[in-house]
Order: structure tokens, then C-alpha cells, then sequence
């Protein structure tokens, strides 16, 4: 085999292993993405809320540039894709949509409690106001408390009954 030959195989064998490096980063990637679910501040309203007898809905009343609702949907988004089996999430902006501020304060009032600021959390029956640091935890046992306990109990669904 002359120089030039050997030069060759040894680019060829060099071109297959960056592409070979490259495919399993892909696939690596992939693997660590599959199932999990991408959260975002949609501005939804109630008409975007459905029923899954599986999940639980949690409402996530946000305000548009508010950075504790970016912070706590940042939060929501690095749960484990163990969580993603329990909720789904409705995001209401309150700051510009009336209707979604009035149920804010509505869905609140139902359970008894009051709205101390945003983002403003509903889970189950129970109400996070802002976001912090030390809230992750208490977030993350009420999610699993109210889908272990009362997946078909929806703040939503009881307020229109009334």
C-alpha cells in the first residue's frame, strides 16, 4: 500500500468514527428526551381544559414576564418524566385576560382560600402563591398526594357546577 492509500484509509476510518461519535449523541439525547413533556406559558383559557381519568389537572395562573411563573415553570419542566404520568397542566395568563384572573380568584375562593399573588398554583385542593426555592418539595409530595388520592377531584369541573 503507498502513502497516498494510507492516507485515505485513515481519513475514511477517521470520517467513520466522528459519524459514529455523532450518532450515538443523537441517540443519547433522544434516549434521555423520550417521554418527557416540554411545559410552556401557553396563554390557554378555559377552553383549552380537558379531562383525563388518569391525570390530574393542575391550573397554573401565570402573568406575562413575571419570572417567579418562569421560574416555576423551569420547576415543573425538570420533574421527572415519573411525573409526567400524574398531571396535566393548564396555564392561564392573568395580567392581560380578565377571564382568567376572575377564575383565578374564583377556583381559589371554592377552596376556600385566597389569592396571595402569582404564579398561583392549583393542585387538587390545594393553593401555591408564588414560587420559591423551598416550595419544590411540598409541589412535588401534593402532586403525588392528590393523584394518588383524588385523581377525579378538579376544582374546575365542581366550580361549574355551581
Amino acid at each position: 500500500m503507498n502513502n497516498e492509500s494510507k492516507k485515505e484509509s485513515k481519513l475514511i476510518i477517521i470520517c467513520i468514527c466522528i459519524i459514529a461519535v455523532v450518532l450515538i449523541a443523537l441517540i443519547g439525547i433522544a434516549y434521555l428526551q423520550r417521554g418527557n413533556v416540554t411545559r410552556t406559558l401557553k396563554k390557554q383559557t378555559t377552553s383549552d381544559i380537558k379531562y383525563d381519568k388518569e391525570k390530574l389537572n393542575i391550573y397554573f395562573f401565570w402573568g406575562d414576564g413575571c419570572e417567579h411563573c418562569e421560574a416555576l415553570i423551569s420547576f415543573l419542566n425538570s420533574l421527572t418524566e415519573d411525573y409526567d404520568k400524574y398531571f396535566d397542566l393548564y396555564t392561564l395568563e392573568v395580567w392581560y385576560n380578565e377571564d382568567n384572573n376572575k377564575l383565578m380568584t374564583e377556583l381559589t375562593e371554592e377552596l376556600g382560600k385566597e389569592v396571595k399573588g402569582i404564579p398561583c398554583l392549583i393542585i387538587g385542593d390545594q393553593v401555591f402563591s408564588g414560587f420559591s426555592e423551598d416550595m419544590k418539595e411540598d409541589i412535588k409530595k401534593a402532586i403525588k398526594k392528590e393523584y394518588k388520592e383524588n385523581p377525579q377531584y378538579d376544582v374546575y369541573k365542581e366550580y361549574k357546577k355551581n
